[in-house]
C-alpha cells in the first residue's frame, strides 16, 4: 500500500473504531471539529482539517471561575499550495496533539465560555515538500496557541482561532516549516 493511501485510510479506520466504541458506550470521541486556514508564509496555502477530540477526565485549579483541563486532538488535514515551483503542491497531514485548555466555567458565564489553548504534538506528512518549502522529514512537530468561545445551552459549540507552527525541530536540514492561521468550529457530544 502506498504511503498516501495509508494516510487516507487512517481517518476511515478511526471513524469506524469510534462508531463501534460509541455503540458499546465506550465513546472515545467527545467532540468533532472542522478547521479552515491559510499559511502565514509565501505559499498561499489553504488548510482543511477534520478533528476528533477526547477530553481528559481531570481539571486543575478548580477553586474559582476558571480551570485548566485538556484533551487529545487527533486531526486529518489536506494542505494545498497555490504558489511555488516545487514538485508537490499538496499534502496530507495526520496529527495527535495533547492540548491544555484554560477555560471559564460555563455555568458562571451565562452560556458563553471563553478559553485559551496551547499544545505541542506530532504530525506525519504525506510529502516532505510543499511548493518551495522543504521539510526534509515526514515526521514533524506542531506547536499551537489559540483562543475562542464555547457557547450553546450546554457549551456544546465552540468557535476559535489558532496559530500553529509545524516543523521538524531541527532533526534534519533544510527545515523550512510552515506557520498557519486557523479558524476552528467544534461540536461536543453530551
Amino acid at each position: 500500500m502506498q504511503p498516501k493511501s495509508c494516510l487516507l485510510a487512517i481517518p476511515l479506520l478511526l471513524l469506524t473504531f469510534m462508531t463501534t466504541a460509541g455503540a458499546n458506550g465506550n465513546r472515545w470521541v467527545d467532540s468533532v471539529s472542522l478547521t479552515l486556514g491559510t499559511d502565514e508564509d509565501s505559499l498561499d496555502a489553504d488548510v482543511y482539517r477534520l478533528g476528533l477530540q477526547n477530553r481528559w477526565g481531570r481539571t486543575w485549579f478548580n477553586g474559582g471561575a476558571w480551570n485548566v483541563g485538556g484533551y487529545w486532538d487527533a486531526e486529518f488535514a489536506y494542505i494545498e499550495a497555490d504558489a511555488g515551483q516545487g514538485e508537490n503542491n499538496n499534502l496530507y497531514d495526520i496529527s495527535l496533539t495533547p492540548v491544555f485548555r484554560l477555560q471559564r466555567d460555563t455555568a458562571l458565564s451565562s452560556g458563553v465560555s471563553p478559553f485559551a489553548d496551547a499544545g505541542i504534538g506530532a504530525h506525519l506528512l504525506s510529502e516532505t515538500s510543499l511548493g518551495d518549502n522543504n521539510y526534509s522529514t515526514a515526521f514533524q512537530f506542531g506547536s499551537l496557541i489559540g483562543f475562542g468561545l464555547g457557547f450553546g445551552k450546554h457549551g456544546q459549540y465552540e468557535l476559535g482561532y489558532r496559530f500553529q507552527h509545524i516543523s521538524n525541530a531541527g532533526i534534519k536540514d533544510p527545515n523550512d516549516g510552515i506557520s498557519l492561521h486557523l479558524l476552528r468550529l467544534g461540536y461536543a457530544f453530551h
